[in-house]
């Protein structure tokens, strides 16, 4: 602006500051102000592509190479240069040592497009490039240095392509990300931002590692969910072809099956003449066994059912008192056999309740026979049947081997078993605690659960009265 056209402030500031210092202060000072001003230019155009990088960062759309070449694109637009991003394979897949993900040149007149093409098809970094001591970057003006950094292949001459590019000076810096070094940045200066400040170039590479770190967990987590979706879908298919051979193979079994339970019934009842003492005991035996495998075999139907939605519950008026009483007689020949006192604590009239009497029998048989089995030889099982003011509840209460801590979380899921379950009983399915919590809750019930590995276990069920229409009995019927 000329001297006269300045606003009279301005002309009286510069009349007072030539006045007030020497001609030679004047120009270090306008030579700092000038400097500063520089650094400032500077500055705005780094938080600028901070900024942009930013913006990239947060896209979550798009792939890695994508996301490189936005950034490239970036530093280009902000310092008119020529920039190179590289990554090359540490902890991802995917990426050989020294792939380049990203590259761009200013194409400046008179350049050989075509030979800075060929040029930047060939780089790759060096991974034994030797960085300087406790360093991770290189601010040089040597294109000798960048060249064994990227293993540059002579395509044209270094001094060529320098002068081509009119690069003054190089700047090169490692990614760090979260798994260690991911890649090389690598910034051609032009002369004219030759004198760029290096830790605002470090800024940008540190934001740049940030963006491609970030760029790479959502890679590497896309590849981890694709993966665990296969594996879930493989799963899913296998455990639907699992339920469908259970159900085939109980609809086939439950037929036999319920002959030979019945042709041992009519014997043990004298239909096939008189037996012997040895002989009543032995098909008695025989005759808990198959009604074991008979409600074996209702569990295997009913998860059949959960999965077809078919599983309904169908309750009728039943006296629960007695349906235990007929569960713990079938079992007390058996837990004398293995040395055990079975007690039930048979209660008083009991109400009469509106329940699902078939299934519910199945959960109790469970409960009560799994004590048996897993209540070492000499251990006592009690079986509690309480009618509270505003509920009933069911236990049976053990001595056993009780259930691992880590395990029980598990326990009624299905076919689970804990570990010392299996040991001492190799045979088990896992079934029965699972559908017995889905009888309990079908029925708007709760579970009873408790047991310290060693020491015992509680299983059980709560019932409310009113739920079940409960109707207390008179005490002459309780005694059928």
């Amino acid at each position: 602006m000329p001297e006269d056209k300045k606003p009279e402030s301005q002309r009286g500031l510069l009349s007072s500051m030539a006045r007030s210092f020497s001609p030679r202060e004047f120009r270090r000072i306008t030579q700092e102000m000038y400097s500063q001003n520089l650094e400032l230019v500077q500055l705005n155009k780094t938080l600028s592509l901070l900024n942009s990088i930013d913006r990239i960062v947060l896209q979550p759309d798009g792939t890695i190479k994508a996301a490189c070449k936005r950034m490239t694109d970036a530093v280009i637009e902000e310092y008119g240069t020529c920039a190179v991003a590289a990554i090359f394979a540490g902890h991802t897949d995917g990426y050989r040592a020294g792939t380049l993900l990203a590259s761009s040149c200013s194409w400046l007149p008179g350049v050989d497009q075509a030979k800075v093409e060929e040029f930047i098809g060939t780089l790759a970094v060096d991974q034994d490039f030797s960085w300087p001591k406790q360093k991770t970057s290189v601010y040089t003006d040597k294109p000798e240095i960048i060249s064994k950094l990227l293993s540059i292949r002579k395509v044209a001459s270094d001094a060529d392509l320098t002068k081509q590019l009119r690069v003054g000076h190089y700047y090169a810096a490692q990614l760090i990300g979260s798994h260690g070094v991911i890649g090389t940045l690598v910034i051609g200066l032009r002369e004219e931002n030759a004198g760029q400040d290096e830790k605002l170039l470090g800024r940008i590479s540190e934001a740049i590692s940030v963006a491609l770190d970030n760029k790479l967990l959502q890679e590497e987590n896309e590849k981890i969910l694709q993966r665990l979706q296969r594996s879930n879908a493989k799963l899913r298919k296998l455990d639907q072809t699992k339920d469908d051979f259970i159900s085939m193979a109980s609809h086939q079994l439950r037929t036999p099956l319920t002959s030979v339970k019945g042709y041992v019934s009519m014997v043990l009842d004298g239909d096939a003449g008189k037996i012997t003492g040895l002989q009543r005991k032995l098909l008695a035996q025989s005759f808990v066994s198959s009604q074991r495998m008979v409600y074996l075999i209702s569990d295997l139907l009913n998860v059949s059912r959960l999965r077809t939605g078919k599983f309904v519950i169908e309750p009728v008026e039943s006296h629960l008192d007695k349906v235990v009483a007929e569960e713990v007689e079938q079992l007390v020949e058996t837990a004398k056999g293995r040395h055990l006192t079975l007690t039930y604590n048979r209660p008083e009239n009991f109400p009469a309740l509106m329940l699902d009497e078939t299934k519910l029998r199945q959960v109790m048989m469970n409960f009560i026979d799994n004590a048996v089995y897993y209540t070492p030889s000499g251990g006592h099982i009690e079986i509690n049947l309480v009618n509270k003011p505003q509920s009933i509840e069911f236990t049976v209460v053990d001595d056993g081997i009780g259930v691992p801590k880590p395990d029980q979380h598990h326990l009624f899921t299905k076919f689970f078993r804990a570990n010392n379950a299996k040991r001492a009983r190799p045979d088990g399915t896992g079934l029965g605690l699972f559908m017995a919590k889905k009888v309990i809750i079908a029925q708007g019930g709760a579970t009873i659960f408790k047991s310290q590995e060693g020491r015992g276990s509680t299983f059980g069920f709560i019932f409310s009265k009113k739920a079940l229409h409960a109707t207390e009995a008179p005490a002459q019927a309780q005694k059928k």
